[in-house]
């Protein structure tokens, strides 16, 4: 029979460890330990605690041969290098504000040029540690645009936005999007060990072409499309103007300085439309995050067209309409910085 005596000060620092919340494991032992303190033999200890006896048995010589060490299934490693730990969180910073694509392979081996050994798996340790995400990369102009002119832009549709809000004026974001038969690919839900894949159709002389109106501010969110299988012209576009609702009160249309946007036949019409109520305003070149409608082209393309392959024309042709048909039903419970997630 294995007794294991312990002096008062070890049994009350079991019994307040007990008292603690500890793993369950590390509790059992406490108990095996206590129980054996009490007079209790192994063999009663494992029917009580429902393990082999001879876990009892190893659990106690451990104790005597360890003392509280052996209360815990592994001993601790050594202290955290937090030097190193840093040094790797400052590299990985560095790396990542560089202009290109990582992945945690490649990051390894540019620590590895740094004299710092990793293997992927610890990289991406090290990449949650210091928060780093991985999402998909996105084209941007950002470094064509006039800043200046960028930043007086965001002031006027700020002052235009609030205007809109306070019911004093009618604010429409207008743009193009083209659709091709074969839309970018993204992400599905498939069966397991499945994977989708869409039909290829080439898209030479086969695109779908989209002109839209977006109207976030107001009581009634609105969005005004009109679909052809032909690429815009100034016409298409004053027209598409004058036919937008009618207000009493004046329409501002936010655009941006696309060829048949700024022609002579809107030049010439400018007038005419400001007779009407109706009023551009031109975004600074580069500058497609300040229009609106950019964040809805993105929401049809990726959403609310689950076909992703078309064989004819028509048959996308209807896919767009009925897409931007959809969208626009749930355009009530929107507002244009909460927009549902792409792809």
């Amino acid at each position: 029979m294995i007794r294991t005596p312990i002096d008062d000060a070890t049994r009350d620092e079991l019994q307040a460890l007990r008292r603690n919340p500890i793993p369950p494991r590390v509790r059992d032992r406490v108990e095996m330990i206590l129980l054996s303190d009490a007079g209790w033999s192994a063999p009663r200890i494992a029917i009580h605690l429902g393990v082999c006896g001879q876990t009892v048995r190893d659990v106690l010589r451990a104790f005597l041969a360890r003392g509280l060490e052996a209360l815990y299934p592994f001993r601790s490693g050594p202290a955290p290098n937090l030097a190193n730990r840093d040094r790797v969180a400052d590299e990985l910073r560095r790396l990542l504000a560089e202009e290109r694509t990582w992945t945690s392979r490649q990051l390894s081996q540019a620590l590895a040029e740094q004299g710092i050994v990793l293997g992927s798996k610890q990289v991406r340790r090290h990449l949650k540690r210091i928060q780093a995400s991985y999402h998909r990369t996105a084209w941007t102009l950002k470094h064509k645009q006039d800043p200046v002119k960028v930043e007086r832009a965001g002031h006027i549709l700020d002052n235009l936005k609030a205007k809109a809000d306070n019911g004093d004026l009618t604010l429409y974001f207008l743009d193009e999007c083209g659709f091709a038969p074969t839309l970018p690919v993204g992400y599905s839900w498939s069966l397991p060990k499945q994977r989708k894949f869409i039909r290829y159709e080439a898209s030479q002389r086969r695109r779908v072409n989209a002109m839209a109106a977006y109207r976030p501010y107001g009581r009634t969110p609105r969005l005004e499309v009109f679909t052809a299988e032909r690429t815009w012209d100034s016409y298409d576009l004053l027209g598409f103007l004058k036919a937008l609702p009618w207000s009493s009160r004046p329409r501002v249309v936010v655009l941006d300085n696309a060829s048949f946007h700024t022609s002579a036949v809107i030049r010439q019409a400018r007038q005419e439309l400001a007779a009407s109520g109706i009023y551009l305003y031109y975004l600074p070149p580069y500058s497609p995050e300040l229009n609106l409608i950019e964040s809805v082209f993105r929401q049809v393309k990726h959403q609310e067209i689950p076909q992703r392959s078309f064989p004819t024309r028509c048959e996308l042709r209807n896919a767009v309409e009925t897409g931007f048909s959809n969208y626009g039903e749930h355009l009530p419970s929107k507002t244009p910085k909460r927009f549902r997630p792409a792809a």
